[in-house]
This record gives C-alpha cells, structure tokens and sequence, in this order.
C-alpha cells in the first residue's frame, strides 16, 4: 500500500485517519510499517554485510526469541546496540513491553482472527505502532541515516 518514497510522516498521518473509520484495519496497516521500519533501522545501522542481515531478518516474525528462531530484539542487541552506547531496542523505543504485550497481541487477534478487539484497544494498538515508528525514524537520523532513503549496500562488516 505504501512504497518508501510515500514518506514516513504522509503514511502515519494515512493510517491515523484510516483508524478514524476502521480501526481494525489500521491496525494491520500500522503493524506493518512498524515491523519494515524496525527490520530497516537494523539493515541500515547494523554491523554486519546487508546481504546477510536480509537473510537472517527473513527468518523473524516476532519480537522475542520464539523456540529456535531468533527474534527483532536477539538481531538488534547483536547489530545495533553495541554500535550506539548500548542502545538498547526498549529504550529507543521506551514501551517495548507495551508492544510486545498489548499491541502484537491486537494484530495478532485481528490477523488470526482470535476474538474481538474494541475500537479502543484497536486505537492504543496503532498509537503504539506509530509512535514506535517514529522514534526508529529519529533514532536512525540521530546516527546518520534516514529509514526514507535508499538503502546502501554494505558488502564487509563495520569495524567501528
């Protein structure tokens, strides 16, 4: 629904007023920029080549470590966080736990079908995603790049 050049800001302000109306399909359509945007701060800021964080971020379809399968926040304490002074994934985003608990659980009951969600869950659920959206978006600007840009190829592993 939404290409890159759309723009991160134009495609919160879509979503907020798709919600307006339909808050269980912004929620969907709010999770999943959410989870592009996280995958992206890790190519575009991780250590190692693109070609092998692609493969491994493949693989990923939740947050937490989930049996054998690693998760976004295994990825990033490996990528990420000893790049930037330990930034740890919570504390950029400052609600991890309300994340994982509260709004991957509303996705997860509209996309499986798992009961009903209120309006205002389904609202808290998109707020959640964009808000933690946005603050990957500064973070990556804050170190240099920008999640709305071309994404640059890295053949070798960073040694900074």
């Amino acid at each position: 629904m939404f290409s890159v050049s759309f723009g991160s800001e134009r495609r919160e302000a879509k979503i907020r007023k798709i919600g307006e109306k339909d808050p269980t399909t912004a929620v969907i359509i709010a999770a999943v920029p959410f989870e592009w945007m996280l995958k992206r701060t890790i190519l575009k800021l991780g250590q190692s080549p693109t070609s092998a964080l692609r493969e491994q971020l493949e693989q990923v379809y939740s947050i937490s470590d989930r049996g054998n399968r690693e998760g976004y926040l295994s990825i990033w304490r490996r990528e990420v966080q000893p790049r930037f002074r330990q930034a740890a994934l919570g504390t950029v985003l400052g609600k991890l736990t309300s994340i994982k608990d509260n709004a991957m659980a509303v996705r997860g009951r509209v996309v499986h079908g798992n009961g009903t969600v209120s309006d205002g869950k389904a609202h808290e659920a998109i707020e959640l995603f964009l808000t933690s959206g946005e603050k990957l978006r500064e973070f990556t600007l804050k170190n240099g790049d920008d999640l709305d840009s071309r994404l640059k190829t890295r053949i070798k592993e960073r040694s900074d």
